[in-house]
């Protein structure tokens, strides 16, 4: 009973200090609400803060303490360790990131935000991860949500989400210096701050500096004699000023730049390297009203890309508002509007005319409690998208500048219901309906060539629809023991219209094209169904340790065949076992942790600089990695770790690079 009792009362803390205390992600002090609930918090899918056993979806929650007893140098890299999430670096900054389904180049069906802010490159689709304006130092969580969730987090959040969060500099001061040192000579530097100017004002700044050897090449890929592989280098800036106006008012804004030059694999399974500078502004206001909690956002994403294959400059406009408050004691309710504008420069040919959308969407979200024990999350989102180009391209091409204005219309939703039995623990069913959109290089992309001295033409196609995801899953967590604790979960995801690039096929001949044609379309559909199983242990003592399996089984139904007009092959790209463990020990002043990845074999699309496409065998492999950290006074710190610490000069694991072993040398000062 009285476990009952102080959930209840937590809950009802909870509920309430998200409308009167403006508990939004952004705001929400995850330190205090973590430690007065005994477990993480999270307000990233309802708006209302909620305990990690609480929230109507699968979600993983990665606070800072875990972030900092990882041997890795990014965030694909820490994702790598958890049930549901596939992983491939494809270069030394190209981890790709997938949730239950194969990480292909380019991953495109997962929604990346930092502090709301969408940094899921809308031009192309995917994220480049080693272009976040982030330091580890300064991330307060990463929440990692599984499942379509288009409706609770927003358009082409189709597979999953990973939430990154910085700390928020109103909640305490902090100053903390890094620099590493890797064994090929390589360097990653990096300063994090934050000021607060009396009560009402504060900033965070950040900075970070990196530049190594790329990863070795995969031998039957790139030509290593003829092709020149740069190093991998990475600056990143940001700025936040947050000023509390009022009790009830606050402001915020942000600025970040980032320049990488990289190394990676494309869409279509060919090694390219890509030189990017990113720039962002977002401002907010968040007022504590009588009609609720209301947050106002607008941010803009500028891009230069430089691709071995043209350059690219796009930018993304958006204006998000919404509004959190509450009818009687037991019903929760969001509604929000985004309006987005993003814009492409003519793509890779100049002279075809710039092309880009504008976009109006509403949403709602509402949270019942039924009881103590059960409670039920519906959401549903509403799309228009309208796409036009200011320009006719060349007549060589097979569609006109009318074309291109083109709209669509979809409806997302998610739903869950949550059950706290009273044999413990939290029980999920939950269904959603994610929409996948045609970015602006499946549509506008246009590029006229030759093979053998035959002209061809490569092509974007305004007639692609959006991609379709519904997913299906139940889950429950529990704790097995005072200090040992069970998740699992069934799930299945289906695919509709997959969004599909060209082969070596044309899709359009003569006379219907005045040159050969191939497209980007829809390519039919793919499947992913399996489960997953994790422990988690932290008995009293020094020891703490947890392991996690999954077991994925993919399903293509495919238009055309490999090699004709589409390379995607999910059935062979998709691990079917996946297994992690750890184990760590902290001690007074030294911590010490030790990872293990376990990859069944899998089969991956590989498209050779000259020749035909074929299909490569990767076989299963096992990582080992570690990392000891040493505390010398309350300041400074220094650490070891070791990535693939087994995989020697390289291992094969993609058809562009080799993962190969780095070991890593860290000096930090916080203060």
């Amino acid at each position: 009973m009285k476990n009952i009792l102080l959930s209840t009362s937590l809950s009802a803390l909870a509920a309430s200090m998200a409308i009167t205390a403006g508990a939004n992600a952004q705001s929400l002090d995850y330190t205090a609400m973590s430690e007065l609930f005994g477990e993480p918090v999270t307000a990233g899918a309802t708006g209302a803060p909620q305990r990690a056993s609480d929230v109507p979806a699968t979600m993983i929650i990665i606070t800072q303490n875990d972030i900092g007893r990882f041997p890795e140098y990014d965030i694909p890299g820490i994702l790598r360790h958890y049930a549901g999430v596939n992983f491939n670096r494809y270069g030394y900054g190209d981890g790709q990131i997938s949730i239950r389904g194969a990480a292909t180049p380019y991953s495109p069906r997962l929604l990346v935000l930092v502090n709301g802010r969408e940094v899921y490159l809308d031009s192309y689709g995917y994220t480049a991860w080693s272009t976040l304006p982030v330091q580890l130092e300064e991330i307060q969580q990463i929440e990692v949500v599984k499942g379509a969730q288009s409706a609770l987090y927003g358009f082409n959040a189709v597979s999953g989400v990973v939430n990154i969060i910085t700390r928020n500099p109103q909640h305490g001061e902090y100053l903390t210096a890094r620099v590493n040192v890797d064994s090929e000579g390589g360097y990653d530097a990096g300063f994090v701050a934050a000021h607060q100017f009396g009560e009402r004002a504060s900033v965070r700044v950040s900075y970070g500096n990196s530049e190594t050897s790329e990863l070795p090449a995969y031998e039957g890929g790139i030509d290593v004699q003829t092709r020149a592989i740069p190093d991998f280098s990475r600056e990143t800036g940001a700025i936040e000023g947050r000023i509390r106006i009022t009790d009830k008012i606050s402001l915020n804004g942000e600025a970040t730049f980032t320049n990488v030059d990289e190394l990676g694999i494309t869409s279509v399974y060919t090694a390219a390297r890509a030189a990017y500078e990113l720039t962002s502004y977002l401002g907010s206001i968040e007022a504590d009203t009588d009609f609720g909690f209301i947050t106002a956002m607008v941010y803009r994403n500028e891009s230069e890309i430089e691709y071995s294959y043209g350059p690219l400059s796009s930018s993304l406009t958006t204006w998000r508002i919404q509004d959190l408050f509450k009818l009687g004691t037991r019903n929760t309710f969001r509604i929000g509007a985004e309006f987005r504008n993003g814009e492409t420069a003519s793509f890779p040919d100049p002279g075809n005319g710039d092309f880009g959308y504008e976009s109006a969407a509403f949403s709602a979200m509402w949270n019942h409690k039924f009881s103590n024990t059960l409670d039920l999350t519906l959401a549903g989102r509403f799309d228009s998208v309208d796409w036009s180009r200011d320009g006719a391209p060349a007549a060589t091409y097979i569609f006109t500048q009318d074309d291109y204005s083109v709209s669509f219309e979809e409806f997302s939703y998610n739903a869950a219901l949550v059950w706290r039995p009273s044999f413990g623990g939290s029980l999920r069913a939950m269904a959603g309906r994610g929409i996948q959109a045609p970015t602006s290089f499946d549509i506008g992309f246009g590029l006229q060539s030759t093979v053998g001295g035959n002209p061809l033409i490569l092509s974007g196609n305004p007639n692609m629809i959006p991609s379709i995801v519904d997913s299906y899953e139940i889950a429950y967590d529990r704790a097995l023991t005072p200090t040992v604790n069970l998740r699992a979960a069934v799930f299945m995801q289906d695919t509709a219209d997959v969004r599909g690039l060209f082969g070596l096929f044309p899709d359009v001949l003569p006379p219907a094209a005045t040159i050969p044609t191939l497209l980007f379309d829809n390519r039919g559909d793919t499947s992913t169904a399996g489960f997953e199983l994790g422990l988690e242990g932290n008995p009293e003592g020094r020891w703490d340790w947890d392991v996690n399996y999954t077991f994925q089984q993919a399903e293509d139904d495919l238009d055309g065949t490999f090699g004709a007009n589409h390379v995607q092959n999910y059935e062979g790209a998709t691990p079917e076992h996946l297994f992690n463990a750890h184990l760590g020990w902290t001690g007074e002043r030294f911590t010490a942790d030790g990872y293990v990845n376990y990859v069944s074999e899998t089969t991956s699309p590989f498209q050779a600089t000259f020749g035909l496409p074929s299909q490569v065998a990767i076989d299963s492999y096992v990582a080992l990695s570690f990392r000891a950290g040493y505390r010398l006074n309350d300041h400074v710190s220094v650490s070891l770790s070791a990535q693939n610490a087994n995989f020697g000069g390289g291992e094969v694991t993609n058809v562009n690079t080799e993962s190969e072993s780095r070991f890593w040398f860290g000096l930090t000062g916080s203060f």
